[in-house]
């Protein structure tokens, strides 16, 4: 070795730098020779199991397919990418091409990603949306549309399920609403931030333009450094609340509730860089279109609308922009006289949040109704009353009680629900109208849960001493918003919590869920547009005044 290193140093420059260049080489090889051989093992690993978090309980073995070529599924260790995914993603049919379709036909659609070997990319758990519409070259004509049933087969394909329910020309709409790994991110948000993802505050008012905030929300864990606590709890109502006590002030003396305007800086990431949507786009397939001849009635022999009828997973479709039911014989208004005659005599309460409160305001506007003011009340929390002394028609609205994202409300005009059920009397002249959703994406679902166990047992209450008493139960809608705390995700969460919740109890479930999702005419939003607004309220009037 001494003798190498002699000749090393007598040997010249070139030969010196040469063997330099050599040995840094083999060591940089030695190095990486290890990671080389892994990455070229894992290019040939084919599993079922999913591409970032392995599920152990999935055999890892090929998913044979009889009706086509077999095709292996890629397990990866690659970065996951949201535009490289969508692209790999496409739908195609699930049965033999070329069949002819009819009205009443069911069709199956399949959707995977492949990757430039045609190597099924796995990944589980995606949140996908599926409907068929027909889309008319008159841009203000109101268009046909229903929903799919997705099902998620956990080996990276997932199926889309139809209804054929109208004559012509279908066009199939498959949208990747959210890759598993976006969910996986908003999920993450909620554990970190599981009780001040958003922040209220409650304002006393001590003199002339003085004023004192305190914060509230529903757990006092988060309020640090602060030694006194108001409870403003209700076990019974299912409801946590607590507050931060002034100095100086009670705890019962009255103020005001807001949101804190002040969010969290929410971390999405890549895939929520641009809108906070990740990624509500959608995929490509072949055929997009197919034309159904016509066949059997899909609206023939349906039902009376009562109470206590089951929602199957499609509920209904549009034709012609009109909601049609396949739950029951859904009712439709043509002037203001039948709604008038359907809603005499009734008493109507409804509560919840804002997209119930649009009930209100478009039968007051339907109707043609007079609006009574409550002192201190504001009309985006109410309460809201308005009467039609002519028909004996009276409209009641209240907001449930925190939390609920809302400008300065004065405390004590916030009810809890189950509170407030408790206190109506009931009968066969009461519709008792519930929703409950929007402000509760940002908590865990235990706090939902707690909220709605306690509304369910107010209805059982109700339904016992009044047993004529109409209670629907209004779903949630799709929307557009911040998905990390409040999107489609968290609220298609909650809303599949209250459908098991209420199921098999006599109530009337107004699935706006689905028709929200079913209508291609306009964006997904929070409060859904007035034409939509009207076939949620014919369909409940169906129930108050059936065929």
């Amino acid at each position: 070795m001494a003798n190498y290193w002699r000749k090393w140093f007598v040997g010249g420059p070139t030969r010196r730098w040469l063997s330099l260049i050599f040995l840094i080489a083999t060591f940089l090889l030695y190095i990486q020779y290890p990671n080389w051989i892994s990455q070229l093992m894992m290019k040939t690993r084919w599993s079922t199991a999913e591409s970032i978090d392995v599920n152990p309980a999935v055999t890892e073995k090929p998913v044979l397919n009889t009706t086509k070529p077999f095709s292996p599924v890629l397990k990866t260790t690659k970065p996951f990418s949201a535009a490289v995914y969508k692209r790999q993603l496409k739908f195609s049919l699930a049965s033999e091409s070329g069949r002819q379709y009819s009205v009443g036909d069911t069709l199956r659609i399949e959707i995977s990603a492949k990757d430039s070997q045609n190597n099924i990319v796995t990944n589980i758990g995606d949140f996908f949306r599926a409907s068929i519409l027909t889309r008319h070259k008159k841009r203000r004509r109101k268009k046909e549309g229903a929903v799919g049933i997705i099902t998620d087969h956990q080996n990276g394909t997932y199926t889309a399920t139809f209804r054929l329910l109208w004559e012509g020309e279908v066009t199939i709409k498959i949208q990747l609403v959210h890759p598993r790994q976006a969910i996986d991110v908003i999920e993450r948000n909620i554990r970190k931030y599981p009780i001040d993802l958003v922040m209220f505050r409650k304002r006393y008012e001590v003199g002339k333009n003085t004023f004192i905030d305190t914060k509230c929300n529903v757990d006092p864990v988060i309020f640090k450094n602060t030694s006194a606590v108001c409870n403003y709890s209700d076990p019974h109502a299912g409801a946590w609340w607590y507050c931060e006590k002034a100095a100086n002030i009670s705890c019962n003396t009255p103020g005001y509730l807001s949101t804190d305007s002040r969010y969290k800086n929410l971390k999405g990431g890549k895939l929520f860089r641009r809108g906070n949507n990740a990624m509500k786009k959608s995929i490509s397939g072949s055929p997009s279109k197919l034309y159904v001849r016509k066949g059997q009635d899909p609206l023939a022999n349906r039902r009376r609308c009562v109470r206590g009828l089951s929602t199957p997973q499609i509920s209904g479709f549009y034709l012609k922009g009109v909601w049609n039911s396949l739950v029951c014989k859904n009712r439709h208004f043509s002037s203001q006289a039948c709604w008038q005659q359907c809603l005499k005599g009734k008493t109507l309460h409804f509560m919840g949040d804002s997209t119930i409160r649009q009930w209100w305001e478009h039968l007051v506007r339907i109707l043609e109704m007079e609006e009574t003011h409550i002192p201190g009340a504001i009309h985006k929390t109410g309460p809201l009353l308005a009467r039609d002394p002519v028909n004996n028609i009276t409209l009641n609205y209240r907001s449930h009680g925190p939390p609920r994202r809302c400008p300065f409300t004065r405390t004590f005009l916030l009810r809890y629900v189950a509170n407030t059920i408790d206190e109506i009397e009931g009968g066969p002249n009461d519709v008792v109208g519930i929703t409950m959703w929007a402000h509760f994406t940002s908590y865990p679902v235990e706090v939902y849960r707690k909220r709605m166990e306690a509304v369910r047992a107010a209805i059982e209450r109700l339904l016992h001493r009044s047993p004529e008493t109409l209670v629907v139960i209004k779903s949630a809608n799709t929307r557009t918003d911040n998905e990390l705390k409040s999107g489609d995700w968290l609220a298609h969460k909650l809303d599949l919590i209250m459908r098991e919740m209420f199921r098999g109890m006599n109530v009337v479930l107004v699935d706006v869920w689905e028709m929200t999702n079913a209508q291609n005419w306009h964006k997904d939003n929070i409060h859904p547009a007035p034409d939509i607004i009207v076939q949620e309220l014919e369909f409940l009037c169906s129930f108050i005044c059936p065929l």
